[in-house]
């Protein structure tokens, strides 16, 4: 089964050895749940998901520390693939990055919730997580765990930063 791109033939060494293949992790090939991340099946799933990097990254880049914004890139991710693994079949066959995007969709949310704008961003995040996760070959709970872990660690991680808004040290003395 198919769920991230149009792969073909997963015949090739990459392939086999990175893409998530749920038969092969519940073997004890556990590193494809991170790797997995790392390969795109085609050109366009590597198009759009850098666009969407670029894009969200930007958005997430000043709200969290470099530590903060790998955990929830890589965290994320590897809760999509982990919930591949649960919810679909063993023949199962997934990549890409969208997972962990989708975590950067989430803890975009969280960084609009400390700005007092939760509500809109997270209607642009489910207008975005609609748009993208209904199209055939998409692993939709890759994009809903994603986000759901990324909404999670960005309310937790921006819950420890200063709350935004002007400081009072810097006016004139007389």
């Amino acid at each position: 089964m198919l769920l991230s791109g149009d792969v073909g033939d997963c015949s090739s060494l990459t392939c086999q050895l990175l893409a998530q293949q749920n038969s092969l992790v519940l073997s004890g090939d556990y590193w494809q749940l991170f790797t997995s991340m790392f390969v795109h099946f085609g050109f366009l799933h590597i198009l759009f998901n850098m666009v969407a990097l670029y894009y969200f990254g930007r958005l997430n880049e000043s709200a969290f520390s470099v530590p903060e914004f790998l955990a929830i890139y890589l965290v994320s991710g590897l809760l999509g693939s982990a919930m591949t693994l649960v919810l679909l079949p063993p023949d199962t066959l997934s990549g890409g990055a969208s997972g962990a995007i989708f975590g950067l969709v989430g803890s975009y949310v969280a960084i609009a919730r400390r700005a007092q704008n939760m509500g809109a961003a997270l209607l642009y995040a489910v207008i975005i997580f609609v748009e993208s996760s209904f199209l055939p070959g998409v692993n939709i709970f890759a994009h809903l765990f994603g986000l759901i872990g990324g909404i999670v660690l960005g309310l937790l991680f921006a819950s420890r930063q200063k709350p935004i808004g002007f400081s009072d040290g810097y006016g004139y003395s007389a």
